[in-house]
């Protein structure tokens, strides 16, 4: 009996709780906030422990951006990019660095160029370019995202470039487990510097087996693919739903009560509730890692 009077105290507005459902208090407000703080800890400490079981799911490939980078390309009328396995070795150089020197930014720490790695892996280039990501999940994911990114698009887009290299590779960066995808664009002094538009309509894109196998000069750099048995975005977002789905019930059932016994509320605190899920929102838009540079 004294569970489900705390239970009806709890969700149901009525003279214990000054006809107010205690689960939507301010006080409860800031008890569900330093809960999901203590929950996302507890998520980054199992992880740790048992990645296998609580990690981030990932599938990236060099095959399938390399696809998706073209099939962009293609649908702006541009010719297709080369797979070059020199700018591809350049690309692992420039993230192997990265985690070794332990930054995240086109110029390292020593003042090392990404240019710097595109001539010491031995591309002579006339114009060149780059694009990095983290913490993505998909290939797609990530061609999508430097598409949305203005100064990523450009790159993708530039009707100058010929080749591109591409590296994906796993490891500890910052102190936290990161997957880096570096892409890098060029064009040598044999090649046109700005090519015509392409006269064809766009075809689906096919990645050559030849093209496909270029990257066997930097194994180790060519995909992410990690499958934990339960994905911590994931786990998080539908906890986070679920949460915001039942307090927007109580909130449903505290508002017909209250009208159905003309309950008269001096002050209400309606716009708390509002801005408290909007920080539930914009936690859960915050799940995904993934960053651009």
């Amino acid at each position: 009996m004294a569970r489900i009077n705390y239970l009806l105290h709890f969700f149901i507005p009525q003279h214990t709780n000054n006809h107010r459902a205690k689960a939507l208090h301010i006080d409860s407000l800031l008890v569900y906030v330093l809960l999901f703080a203590l929950f996302n800890l507890s998520l980054r400490a199992m992880h740790k422990v048992l990645p296998d079981v609580l990690g981030y799911a990932t599938d990236i490939n060099v095959q399938q951006l390399m696809a998706d980078t073209n099939a962009k390309r293609q649908e702006a009328g541009l010719s297709s990019l080369t797979l070059n396995t020199t700018l591809s070795v350049a690309a692992a150089n420039k993230a192997a660095d990265m985690f070794a020197k332990n930054y995240w930014a086109h110029n390292s720490p020593t003042g090392t160029a990404p240019w710097d790695f595109i001539t010491g892996a031995g591309y002579h280039y006339t114009v060149a370019g780059e694009n990095l990501a983290k913490n993505f999940s998909t290939s797609g994911g990530v061609v999508d995202a430097w598409m949305a990114s203005p100064s990523h698009r450009a790159n993708v887009l530039k009707s100058g470039y010929r080749d591109v290299g591409f590296a994906v590779v796993n490891g500890m960066l910052n102190g936290e487990e990161t997957t880096l995808v570096v892409e890098m664009f060029g064009a040598t002094p044999g090649e046109l510097a700005e090519a015509a538009p392409a006269q064809p309509p766009p075809q689906p894109v096919v990645v050559p087996e030849e093209a496909a196998s270029a990257l066997a000069a930097v194994s180790g750099f060519q995909s992410v693919n990690t499958q934990p048995l339960f994905n911590i975005p994931t786990v998080s977002r539908d906890l986070v739903f679920a949460f915001v789905g039942i307090l927007m019930g109580v909130l449903l059932v505290d508002a017909w009560i209250a009208s159905r016994r003309h309950v008269v509320r001096i002050a209400g605190h309606n716009l708390a509730h509002m801005m408290f899920l909007s920080a539930l929102f914009i936690l859960i838009s915050g799940v995904s890692r993934g960053r651009l540079l």
